[in-house]
């Protein structure tokens, strides 16, 4: 079984807006939820993105294993996009809750408490 993408949200809500870009495409973050389901429907995964260099600044201080978070080199949501769909595209499973489970390391599955 593999996951079918369906897309991705940024939830924060002065991002939102068509257009947006951060100040500087090499240092930003933002939240996202993306979609991914088998079948009809789809369960949402909540990813942070980030530039190496936000990351540095976020976590630098002490020992981390961030979950949820994805490293883009520049902003560009063309490439988030193709990365998701590949990620999703490219993950397999026996079945929807061990192929969500796979995808949590990318984005916390909304249902992952359940598992």
């Amino acid at each position: 079984m593999k996951a079918h993408y369906c897309g991705y949200r940024i939830l924060d809500h002065d991002k939102q807006r068509e257009g947006w870009r951060p100040e500087d495409p090499e240092d930003f973050e933002f939240s996202i939820d993306f979609y991914a389901g088998c079948g009809d429907g789809a369960d949402a995964f909540t990813s942070e993105v980030c530039s190496p260099r936000r990351l540095m600044k976020k976590f630098a201080t002490s020992v981390c294993s961030p979950q949820g978070v994805l490293i883009m080199p520049s902003f560009d949501l063309v490439a988030l996009d193709n990365f998701l769909r590949e990620l999703c595209e490219n993950t397999e499973a026996q079945s929807w809750d061990a192929l969500a489970l796979k995808l949590n390391g990318a984005g916390r599955w909304e249902f992952a408490h359940r598992t």
